[in-house]
C-alpha cells in the first residue's frame, strides 16, 4: 500500500497520533465573554471550558504544590511559540523505574492536564500507602501541559466583535524562509483560528539534537513533494519525519534525553465520539450502540509486525509497519501496558468504561512515541510507549462528559503506576488481551 495514500484516506492530522501562569502575552481569558447557548453536541455555542485550567491557573496551582510538598522538583522546561507562556516539567519519586508523562500536546486536548494535576497533587501531598509505594518504586518527569498556546487559543469564532477561548490543535507560531529547506507538511497558514501553527506531535525527530539541525542536516532529496521529509537512518527511510521546529518540542526532547525513561506516556483526545461501527446498523435488535470513550494503543517493533492491523505480514518497507527500532523485550513492555489499562477498565463491570477498543499502530515518525521512544539519545534498547485518547476535543464539546473523562484517564494513569511500581516487567498481564480487544470501529459485542 503506498503510504500517502494510506495517509491521505485515513487523515494525516486527525490520525490520533489526536489547574497556572506567570508571563503571558494576554492577561488570560475573559470567562465571561463566551456562555454555553445549549445542548446540541459540537454546536460551538455549547462550548464552555470553564472545567479547564487556564495557564495562570495552571502555574499557580504548580507552584503551590512545589512550595508545600518538599518532594517534586518544579522547572521550565521552554516558553511557548505564540504566547511566551511557561511549559513545566515536574519531577517525583525515588525509584529505579522511570516513567515521562505528557498530556495537551494538542491545546484542544485538555483532559489529561487535569488528571496530570491531580496526579502530581496525590504524588506531592498524599501519606497513603499506595502513594508511598509508588514514589519508592518509580520516578516521574511529568510536563502536564505541552502546548499553552493551543490551550488558551482565543479568537472571534462567531464575528460577534469580542474574541472568544475556544482551545486548538496546534501552537500559534509562523514558518520562516531559513526555519527548514521547506514548510514541513504539519505546519498550517490557520487552523482553528486565522493564526499559523504547528501539529506538534509531527515535530519531533528520532535523531538526538546533536546529530541534526533542520537547517543544516538535511539533503534535497530528502523532501518529497517539498512538504514531506523522508529521512534516512540507518536502513531504513523514516516517512514524514518532523523537523523539530517548535521550542516546545525541543523542550520536550530535551526533558526525555535528560531523564532517560523506562517508559513514555502521551495522552490525547480522539476526534468525533468513538461510537464503534455496527454489523447491522444502530445496534443490534433492541440494544443501542456502546460508545468507546477510551482506545489506547502501544508501540511495538519487528518481533510484531504480523500483528499490524493495517499491512500484511512481510510488508517492505518495515518502517512503515512497525518502529524497528523497538526490541522484543521493549515492544512486549509496552504491549503489556495497554493490558494492563484495558483490564483495569473491564473491571469497572458492565458500564461505558469497559468498552476499551484499540487504535491501530503504525509508525509516525515525527510523533512523541516513535521519534522518541527509540531513544538513540542514550544509546539504550528503547523506551515501552503508550498512547491514551479519550473522546472529542474539548473544542467540539467543551467540558460536556468532563467527570468521565476524568475518571477513566485517572484509573488508567493511577492502575498502570500501581502495577508498575510491583513490577516494572509487568509479568502478570500478557499480549493477547491487547490484540484481542477490538480496533476502534470494530463491532465491541465480546465487551458488553
Amino acid at each position: 500500500m503506498d503510504r500517502r495514500k494510506f495517509l491521505k484516506t485515513v487523515g494525516i492530522s486527525a490520525v490520533g497520533l489526536g489547574a497556572i501562569g506567570t508571563a503571558s502575552a494576554s492577561n488570560g481569558v475573559d470567562r465571561d465573554k463566551y456562555r454555553p447557548g445549549g445542548p446540541k453536541l459540537g454546536s460551538p455555542k455549547s462550548i464552555n471550558l470553564n472545567a479547564y485550567h487556564t495557564n495562570e491557573e495552571l502555574t499557580r496551582d504548580i507552584q503551590k504544590i512545589d512550595r508545600k510538598s518538599g518532594r517534586i522538583s518544579l522547572r521550565e522546561i521552554a516558553r511557548s511559540a505564540g504566547r511566551n507562556d511557561p511549559v513545566w516539567e515536574v519531577q517525583v519519586g525515588e525509584g529505579d523505574t522511570k516513567i515521562h508523562l505528557i498530556t495537551q500536546i494538542h491545546g484542544d486536548e485538555a483532559t489529561g492536564t487535569e488528571v496530570a494535576l491531580e496526579v502530581i497533587r496525590e504524588l506531592a501531598m498524599s501519606n497513603s500507602r499506595q502513594v508511598d509505594h509508588i514514589l519508592d518504586n518509580l520516578s516521574f518527569a511529568i510536563i502536564p501541559r505541552v502546548n499553552p498556546d493551543g490551550a488558551m487559543y482565543e479568537y472571534d469564532f462567531d464575528g460577534d466583535g469580542d474574541v472568544e477561548w475556544i482551545g486548538r490543535r496546534y501552537n500559534t507560531q509562523a514558518w520562516n524562509p531559513g526555519d527548514s529547506r521547506y514548510r514541513p507538511y504539519y505546519h498550517r497558514l490557520s487552523g482553528g483560528g486565522p493564526d499559523p501553527g504547528y501539529d506538534m506531535n509531527r515535530d519531533f525527530n528520532v535523531r538526538p539534537p546533536d546529530e541534526f539541525n533542520p537547517r543544516t542536516d538535511d539533503e534535497e532529496d530528502w523532501w518529497f513533494n517539498e512538504r514531506f521529509m523522508d529521512m534516512p537512518y540507518e536502513e531504513y527511510t523514516l516517512f514524514n519525519s518532523g523537523l523539530r521546529l517548535t521550542p516546545e518540542v525541543r523542550g520536550v526532547t530535551e526533558s526525555f534525553n535528560d531523564f532517560n525513561p523506562d517508559y513514555g506516556i502521551t495522552h490525547h483526545h480522539k476526534g468525533g465520539s468513538l461510537y464503534p461501527e455496527e454489523e447491522n446498523g444502530n445496534g443490534k435488535g433492541n440494544q443501542p450502540q456502546k460508545q468507546t470513550l477510551l482506545s489506547v494503543m502501544a508501540a511495538y517493533g519487528l518481533d510484531y509486525a504480523d500483528m499490524s492491523p493495517f499491512f500484511p505480514p512481510g510488508y517492505d518497507p518495515v518502517e512503515e509497519v512497525v518502529n524497528p527500532f523497538l526490541d522484543y523485550e521493549t515492544s512486549t513492555k509496552s504491549i503489556k501496558l495497554n493490558s494492563l489499562v484495558i483490564e483495569a477498565l473491564a473491571e469497572r463491570g458492565n458500564s461505558i468504561f469497559d468498552s476499551v477498543t484499540r487504535y491501530g499502530y503504525f509508525p509516525l515518525w515525527g510523533s512523541y512515541l516513535d521519534g522518541m521512544c527509540p531513544n538513540f539519545a542514550n544509546d539504550n534498547d528503547g523506551v515501552a510507549g503508550m498512547l491514551y485518547e479519550v473522546a472529542w476535543q474539548t473544542d467540539h464539546l467543551g467540558q460536556k462528559g468532563f467527570g468521565r473523562m476524568l475518571n477513566l484517564t485517572r484509573v488508567g494513569f493511577m492502575e498502570s503506576f500501581e502495577a508498575l511500581a510491583d513490577d516494572p516487567e509487568l509479568g502478570d498481564y500478557g499480549i493477547d488481551t491487547y490484540f484481542d480487544t477490538p480496533l476502534f470501529g470494530a463491532d465491541l459485542s465480546p465487551y458488553r
